[in-house]
């Protein structure tokens, strides 16, 4: 008995190469959306930009791929969330992991939560405008990009918390709370803006940043986790207190 092997339409490989085509398309958009983004700032940059960089000859892509440019925003955003969330993921693991073999220290949370961001940035050129995307973004609160990264942080911010309330017991909670809010913060910042610092030779950073990287961010690690850690005198308190109350 012979059998004849099933043959595909026409009409459907005409269909999934059409499909392969505006993936790819979405994808170049996409990038070239990011690259503008970081380096201009959402405002910044037109549709057409985005489409010229993209490689584009028709105007209206954007509109067609993502309806508008809050939506291209909105695609832009998804696309770093993903280069993030699998290192977030693994981070919030081995805290766990750490934590239920009771070897979890503050300065293990600090290191574990800054090294998604860390290796992102370091991962390549795609990684670098990720990170300035995000450093932007904060500055867009009339876009929707804006509400998602702040949805993100803010589930990221609370898994955090929980690592961190038992090992600082002496931080209320809006203490405990503000601390990782400016330490995400800074981080994000900090990365964004660590080239050009490390290319501004005012700042005495140049030698430090070409020859001592990975070393910068071990020292910041040390640097966040003695401030959530460290506790200062009520005395030094008082003269700013009073200072901003006056």
């Amino acid at each position: 008995m012979t059998t004849t092997a099933p043959t595909t339409s026409p009409s459907r490989v005409r269909s999934t190469k059409v499909a392969a085509a505006e993936s790819d398309t979405r994808d170049c958009i996409v990038r070239a959306a990011l690259a503008l983004f970081a380096k201009h700032g959402i405002d910044g940059v037109s549709l057409r930009q985005i489409v010229t960089a993209a490689g584009q000859s028709n105007p209206s892509a954007v509109h067609y791929h993502f309806q508008s440019k809050d939506g291209l925003v909105t695609a832009v955003f998804e696309h770093v969330a993903a280069l993030l969330k699998p290192l977030q993921d693994q981070a919030l693991v081995s805290m766990t992991e750490a934590q239920q073999q009771g070897r979890l220290t503050v300065h293990e949370v600090v290191r574990l939560t800054a090294m998604p961001m860390i290796l992102t940035y370091t991962s390549g050129r795609d990684g670098r405008q990720a990170v300035r995307f995000l450093s932007r973004l904060t500055w867009q609160p009339h876009h929707s990009g804006n509400g998602m990264l702040l949805a993100h942080a803010w589930s990221h911010i609370s898994e955090i918390k929980v690592m961190l309330s038992p090992l600082v017991p002496h931080r209320s909670d809006d203490a405990l709370h503000f601390l990782v809010v400016m330490f995400v913060s800074n981080l994000i910042h900090g990365l964004a803006d660590i080239s050009l610092l490390g290319r501004h030779p005012s700042l005495g950073m140049t030698r430090l940043y070409s020859e001592r990287a990975f070393e910068l961010m071990d020292w910041y690690v040390d640097y966040v986790a003695v401030g959530l850690v460290g506790t200062v005198p009520q005395a030094m308190h008082e003269p700013v207190v009073r200072s901003i109350a006056a």
